[in-house]
């Protein structure tokens, strides 16, 4: 699979959980917990291929925009005032912009206040939501056994104090990333990165409309 796909596939079974939750299938919500994960993994490969010095603002303001649009239906749909996922990506994106911008000595400092900050605002998946992304971002090939030790610590820990067991599924994650195939990826069309953003707060709505109905 190239990227793409693999983007395509998160979306899919992001709207797969959605509908589970709805519908109180818990099955369907399983399928869910590799969507963020491969959405996260989407990202951090974005950032790699960054053009050297070029300002993050632009998606950052991107985020935050459909951020805002998707945030009454995201409550209305899930009965909850977390900030919803692209709030989640935006401050990611700020995390990594400082990481890369800090001295050596300073990363880990903007890490910690990366995942303190994700937690106190509230943002979807709290402080997961942050580290998830920067493991993903140091995936390199199928992962040396370090990293493999940090991936299931992070998602055990985030399906234990989060009280959502189903979130350890995460962890299986990476063996769908095994089939990436770097020499197949290719540059989204602008039809194709505008879809993605404009289709999150409409499904939202559509889903919310329906839980209201049923």
């Amino acid at each position: 699979m190239n990227q793409n796909k693999i983007k395509w596939l998160a979306l899919i079974l992001m709207v797969i959980d959605h509908i589970g939750f709805v519908v109180e299938a818990e099955p369907m919500r399983i399928f869910g917990r590799f969507s963020f994960p491969l959405f996260a993994w989407v990202l951090a490969q974005n950032w790699k291929r960054r053009k050297p010095n070029s300002s993050a603002k632009p998606l950052i303001t991107r985020l935050v925009l459909f951020g805002i649009i998707s945030q009454i239906p995201y409550i209305i749909l899930f009965n909850k005032l977390n900030l919803n996922i692209l709030i989640s990506f935006a401050l990611v994106v700020i995390t990594f912009t400082q990481i890369h911008k800090a001295q050596a000595n300073r990363k880990i400092v903007i890490v910690i206040l990366g995942l303190v900050a994700a937690q106190l605002w509230g943002v979807d998946y709290g402080w997961y939501a942050v580290a998830c992304p920067l493991l993903m971002l140091n995936l390199k090939g199928k992962g040396n056994q370090m990293w493999w030790i940090s991936w299931i610590l992070i998602n055990t820990i985030y399906a234990a104090t989060s009280g959502y067991f189903l979130q350890v599924f995460a962890i299986l994650t990476p063996l769908i990333l095994a089939y990436h195939s770097p020499a197949k990826d290719r540059k989204p069309t602008a039809i194709e990165k505008k879809f993605f953003y404009y289709f999150y707060p409409i499904h939202l709505a559509g889903l919310a409309a329906l839980k209201t109905i049923i």
